[in-house]
């Protein structure tokens, strides 16, 4: 037996009513060619669109609870575009890039890219290069660096330093195991730090903290060969002598292949009756004596000498000396690297080392007329003079510093032995400070 069956087709209607009453969706063509290029709590996003009727495109992120809306350029379709994401978390996020229409009826479907953002806490992550070993060359104002093992990430060193002139510099170097750099002007507190990059594409780099760059100095000076027609000569000026109240302090470093002959690091005092005129035989000096290797300052008033003398230089090795003349509080006193070796209580008789004889440094003057006497045979460098006594603390730091300013307090002059200036036989060095040039005898040079 067959029962006919009867049913209505409104209800299933019904089910299509509300699609109709809508329209037919149309999509806009989706965004297919697009990047992200993270940063420093930024983002950049790269895109290109295809789509002519879209005019915004909405980017997302944080499951839609932060967004950013894009106006898309008139006729760029098919052109790279640039969209800015500032103020981001430090996270990784999921962006979702939606395009639409100017009515805002149409749309694309989403398109999603996912990157990491960089902040603070990759950049507390991040080590500075160590350095392996770090010279540095007076004479060419070069620093050679031998680096140890490089990071991953890391894309560059910044040298930063201060200026003889008093203005910061920064030098930017490439990943390399070694660097040679030059210090324009190097006045010393130098520091580095390190610059990464998290990944290719990545908008900055992050730096670390600055370190101090610990280096070692290579010490170089004037060459003499120890014969008495080659030495330096200072001009005489009043600045070189030392009145009553007044007192001078002479500080250099200095080698010697040998202590057969005594040798003199510099002296300000004519011996010749001819040539030392009203004043005597007065002045002052500083030598090395033959046989012993003692170091010997001496300061000598009409003839009547006041001296130091105490073991004792090693040959071919650097020492740093400083001998100090205060004839104000009436007291000598002699340093080697650093430490104290002897002093000398001056009679009150001493009166004042002025004269009119030259300065010469790496022999004696006996007169103005002449060779040297009592020649160096050896290498002197970082010469320096300071019209003052200078304190313990003081000598410390004058010996740990490779070089001084024309504003180093108390300094009345300064040789920079290594950097001779001219050529064939007409050879000079400067006085840092500017006031009194040296002139070299027997010395010649291209």
């Amino acid at each position: 037996m067959i029962l006919p069956l009867f049913f209505s087709c409104d209800r299933m209607n019904d089910l299509h009513d509300e699609y109709l009453q809508r329209g037919e969706t149309t999509y806009l063509s989706r965004i297919n060619e697009v990047q992200v290029y993270p940063g420093n709590k930024r983002a950049e996003l790269v895109f290109v669109n295809n789509d002519s009727k879209a005019k915004t495109m909405t980017v997302y992120w944080r499951s839609r609870t932060d967004s950013l809306v894009y106006t898309i350029p008139d006729n760029s379709v098919g052109q790279e575009l640039k969209i800015q994401l500032p103020d981001l978390p430090e996270d990784f996020l999921t962006f979702e890039l939606v395009t639409t229409t100017s009515d805002g009826k149409s749309k694309s479907l989403t398109t999603e890219l996912s990157s990491r953002i960089y902040g603070d806490n990759y950049r507390e992550s991040l080590n500075n290069r160590l350095v392996d070993v770090a010279a540095y060359i007076e004479s060419s104002n070069q620093l050679d660096i031998t680096w140890k093992s490089v990071l991953e990430g890391a894309v560059k060193i910044e040298l930063e330093y201060d200026g003889a002139d008093g203005d910061t510099r920064v030098i930017e170097l490439p990943i390399e195991e070694r660097s040679i750099v030059y210090l324009n002007r190097f006045g010393g507190n130098l520091k580095y730090r390190t610059g990464y990059v998290p990944v290719q594409n990545a908008l900055d780099t992050f730096y670390t903290e600055y370190s101090d760059l610990t280096f070692s100095e290579v010490i170089e000076g004037l060459v003499f060969n120890g014969t008495a027609s080659q030495y330096m000569l200072i001009p005489h000026h009043p600045d070189f002598d030392i009145a009553a109240g007044e007192a001078v302090t002479v500080t250099c470093w200095a080698r010697t292949p040998t202590i057969a002959a005594t040798q003199r690091i510099f002296a300000k005092r004519y011996t010749a009756t001819a040539d030392y005129g009203e004043y005597g035989n007065t002045g002052y000096g500083l030598a090395f004596l033959g046989n012993t290797g003692n170091i010997y300052p001496d300061l000598v008033y009409k003839g009547s000498t006041q001296a130091i003398n105490v073991p004792s230089v090693s040959v071919n090795t650097w020492m740093y000396i400083a001998a100090v003349f205060d004839i104000a509080n009436k007291q000598m006193l002699v340093y080697k690297d650093g430490v104290l070796l002897g002093t000398r209580t001056l009679p009150a008789t001493v009166l004042s080392t002025t004269n009119i004889a030259d300065l010469s440094v790496g022999g004696h003057k006996a007169s103005v007329a002449g060779n040297a006497g009592q020649s160096f045979n050896g290498e002197i460098a970082r010469l320096r003079f300071y019209k003052k006594a200078l304190s313990p603390e003081e000598i410390i730091g004058d010996m740990l510093s490779s070089r001084v300013t024309a504003e180093t307090p108390g300094l009345l002059a300064a040789y920079n032995m290594a950097k001779v200036l001219g050529s064939g036989t007409n050879l000079t060095i400067e006085d840092i400070k500017g006031n009194h040039p040296a002139v070299l005898h027997g010395f010649s040079r291209p």
